[in-house]
Parts: structure tokens; C-alpha cells; sequence
């Protein structure tokens, strides 16, 4: 019989865990802080979000984090907080790591922009360095669960 018999999928911890420049990054739900919620966005902003998680920590250690998400090219972060409002000095460190964001490559890290798929005048909008963004448009790179992931080529 399995040791899951019984227990509903959705509240099972799941034992797989990874680390992150000597973060942990917790794969269950629900996310309390920024290491746990790392898997919502590539791998390229990782570093730029443990880096605010560590600003966050000094002004408010109990912080939750209600939304982290890309958004037109960018990360979006919210966050509760014992003090409500949101002190401004928080406001401020979330409001620059959206615009570091911007210009950092989702997917490597390395300097970039937003941008579209092949500079379509529509479409999705990353935030890319050159080399992503070439293997981006041809749909051999895509982020998920944190992480780049490289498609086969299609068979025509």
C-alpha cells in the first residue's frame, strides 16, 4: 500500500528540493517568502529575487508574498506585511527589482530587454538578452517550473 493512501495529492509535500546559491527553495504550497515561489519565474531573475529576499528580511522578516509573476516583460511582486500598508522603503526595493527585471534575461541572467518573438509588432513580451531571444523566437527555449527547458526540434 502507499504511504499517500489516503492523504489528498494536493496537500503532500513534495520531497524533491532544490537549492539556489545556497537557498532553499521549497516546492510546496502555499509560498510564504520569495525562495519558495522561485519556480514562477525563469532562472534568470533567481538571483536578482534572492537578493531583494535578503533586503526584505531586514526591514520586514515576516513578509508574505501574495503575487510573483511575469508580466510584460517584467517580474511582479506583492507582498503582505505586518505593517499595512506596505512601509515605503519596501515599496521601493519591490519597485526597483521590477525595473532591474526589465532589463535582465529571464532565462540566463545576462543584460536584456523587453521584447517580442521575432520583434513582432504583437505577441508575447520577455525580458531577453540577444541569444535567448534568437532561440526564444525559434521555439527551442521556454521556461518551465523555474527553469529553461530546450524543445525538440519539430519533425516537418
Amino acid at each position: 500500500m502507499s504511504s499517500l493512501s489516503g492523504r489528498r495529492p494536493h496537500l503532500v509535500r513534495n520531497e524533491q528540493e532544490e537549492h539556489v546559491q545556497g537557498h532553499h527553495i521549497a516546492s510546496e504550497l502555499p509560498a510564504r517568502q520569495l525562495p519558495d515561489r522561485l519556480r514562477t519565474v525563469g532562472p534568470g531573475w533567481h538571483v536578482l529575487l534572492l537578493r531583494l529576499h535578503t533586503q526584505l528580511l531586514v526591514l520586514e522578516p515576516d513578509y508574505r508574498i501574495h503575487d510573483l509573476k511575469e508580466k510584460l516583460g517584467a517580474v511582479r511582486i506583492r507582498i503582505t506585511s505586518a505593517c499595512a500598508p506596505v512601509r515605503p522603503e519596501i515599496r521601493s526595493l519591490l519597485t526597483s527589482a521590477e525595473e532591474q527585471s526589465a532589463t535582465t534575461c529571464e532565462f540566463c541572467g545576462s543584460p536584456g530587454r523587453r521584447r517580442r518573438r521575432n520583434d513582432e509588432a504583437a505577441g508575447w513580451i520577455k525580458a531577453v538578452c540577444e541569444d535567448c531571444h534568437s532561440a526564444w523566437s525559434d521555439h527551442s527555449i521556454m521556461i518551465v517550473n523555474g527553469a529553461v527547458r530546450h524543445r525538440r526540434p519539430r519533425n516537418g
